[in-house]
C-alpha cells in the first residue's frame, strides 16, 4: 500500500515491471495522453491506439512503468529499431512518452523507472539508446548530447516556380514497400537514420500528408510529406528527384497560402538539404547541452563489433591504412580495446596499451560523430594517450548525426 502524506510518498512501495500488452495497455495510453495530451486527451488517446504505442515497434519487454497500489504511476517508453553509423546498423532504444502522474510528479519516481528500463536494454541486445528530453534530467542515468537539429527555411518565393511535371496523388502516411525502398536508398550511410520500417501506421495522425508522383510505368518516382506545424508550412521529408520534390512542395505552399515553408530533420548530407544550403534559405540551429537528443551506449562492446567494417573502411582511406597495435577505448562502464592490424580492426577485451581514449559518458558522441573527435574530447575532457588523438579523428570523424521526423518517438 503506498501513501502520500504532506508530499511524500514511499518510493519502496514503488514496484517497476515491464508493461504486459493485454493488462496495461489502456491504462498506459491513458497516463501518457493525461500527461501530453494537454487539452486534447482524447485525440492523443487515439493516437497512441492508432500508431504510437499500439501498432508500432514499440517495446514492452524492454520498457518500464511504476506501479503503486495497482496503479500505473511511471513509465519510461522504448521503442527499438536499428540505426545508421556510416554503412553500420546497430540496434537502438529511442526513448519516448516518459511519463509521471500528475498528482505524483518531482517525487523521484521516475529515476528508479527510468534506471530498470536502462539495466533491461543491454540483456535485450541494445547497443544504444536515443531520446528527445527536457533540459538537465536524462544526463543522470548517462545520456549525453547527440546532435543539433537545423531547420532550413526557404521562402516560397524562392523554390521552383514550375508546376510538377507528374501528376500528383494523395497518400496517408504509413509504410509502404514502394516508398521505403526510394527512403532505403538515399538515406544509406546517413549516421543517425533510422533503417525502415519503425512505424508500420500512421505514426502521426493528421499532422502530415503525403504526395506522390509516378513514372511512365505507373511506379513511384517520388514523395513528399509535408504539414503545418502551428502557422508555418513544413516540409519534414522527400524522396525522389530533387528539383521535382521542390517543386511540389513550393505547389503545396502556395496553395496553402504559406509564404516560406521549413525544411525539418534532413540529414545534413540528404540531396534536398544540400540543394537548399545552395540557394536562398535560413538554417536554425538550436545547441542545447543537457538536452533536446542525447545518446548514452548500452553495450560499447558489442556497438563496437557491429562497427568494425566501417572503422576498417575509414581507416583503409586514411593516412594510418598501415597502422597496426591496440587502442583501448573506455566509456564510464566498460572498457574495450580495438585491436588494429593494417586497417583491419578486431573487438577484444581490455588491456593495458600506451593508445588509450578514456572518455566516460561522452565515448557515445565519438561514436556516432556528434562533433569534430578533437571537439568532443575537449568539451568532455577526455584523456588521450599515444596516438589516440590521430586514431580518433580518423576513426570518429563528424557524421552530422540525423533522425527523420517520421521515426521519432
Amino acid at each position: 500500500m503506498w501513501t502520500l502524506t504532506e508530499d511524500i510518498v514511499d518510493r519502496d512501495a514503488l514496484e517497476i515491471v515491464a508493461p504486459d500488452r493485454r493488462r496495461h495497455a489502456e491504462d498506459l495510453i491513458d497516463l501518457v495522453a493525461k500527461v501530453f495530451g494537454g487539452n486534447n486527451f482524447y485525440r492523443f488517446r487515439d493516437y497512441c491506439r492508432r500508431g504510437y504505442i499500439l501498432n508500432s515497434h514499440y517495446d514492452w519487454d524492454v520498457s518500464r512503468i511504476g506501479l503503486l497500489d495497482g496503479r500505473i504511476v511511471t513509465h519510461y517508453g522504448v521503442w527499438g529499431y536499428r540505426m545508421r553509423i556510416g554503412t553500420a546498423e546497430v540496434r537502438t532504444a529511442g526513448i519516448g512518452a516518459v511519463a509521471t502522474d500528475g498528482d505524483l510528479r518531482k517525487r523521484g519516481l521516475m529515476a528508479p523507472t527510468a534506471r530498470a528500463s536502462v539495466g533491461a536494454m543491454r540483456a535485450a541486445g541494445y547497443d544504444f539508446s536515443i531520446l528527445f528530453g527536457i533540459d538537465d534530467f536524462y544526463y543522470r542515468f548517462g545520456y549525453v548530447r547527440a546532435w543539433s537539429d537545423t531547420v532550413y527555411v526557404v521562402k516560397t518565393a524562392d523554390l521552383p516556380a514550375g508546376r510538377p511535371a507528374s501528376r500528383l496523388h494523395r497518400f496517408a502516411p504509413r509504410d509502404r514497400d514502394d516508398l521505403r525502398r526510394i527512403y532505403e536508398r538515399e538515406h544509406a550511410g546517413m549516421t543517425g537514420t533510422a533503417v525502415r520500417p519503425t512505424y508500420p501506421r500512421d505514426a502521426h495522425p493528421g499532422r502530415y500528408e503525403g504526395h506522390l508522383w509516378t513514372d511512365a510505368k505507373g511506379r513511384t518516382a517520388g514523395y513528399v510529406l509535408t504539414g503545418r506545424l502551428g502557422a508555418a508550412f513544413e516540409c519534414v521529408e522527400a524522396g525522389g528527384d530533387i528539383e521535382e520534390s521542390l517543386r511540389v512542395v513550393a505547389a503545396l505552399a502556395r496553395r496553402a497560402g504559406a509564404d516560406e515553408v521549413r525544411f525539418a530533420t534532413f540529414p545534413h548530407a540528404s540531396g534536398i538539404a544540400r540543394r537548399l544550403r545552395r540557394g536562398n534559405c535560413r538554417a536554425e540551429t538550436h545547441h542545447r547541452r543537457r538536452g533536446g537528443c542525447m545518446v548514452r551506449t548500452v553495450n560499447l562492446a558489442a556497438a563496437l563489433e557491429k562497427m568494425r567494417g566501417e572503422l576498417g573502411r575509414r581507416l583503409r582511406a586514411s593516412r594510418l591504412a598501415g597502422w597496426r597495435g591496440n587502442l583501448l577505448l573506455c566509456d564510464a562502464r566498460e572498457k574495450v580495446t580495438l585491436a588494429i592490424d593494417r586497417s583491419r580492426v578486431r573487438v577484444a577485451p581490455p588491456a593495458r596499451s600506451k593508445h588509450a581514449i578514456r572518455g566516460g559518458d561522452a565515448v557515445a558522441q565519438l561514436l556516432i560523430g556528434t562533433e569534430d573527435p578533437g571537439e568532443v574530447a575537449e568539451m568532455a575532457g577526455m584523456r588521450l594517450a599515444g596516438d589516440a588523438r590521430q586514431l580518433a579523428a580518423v576513426l570518429f570523424p563528424s557524421q552530422h548525426p540525423a533522425l527523420c521526423q517520421w521515426d521519432r518517438y
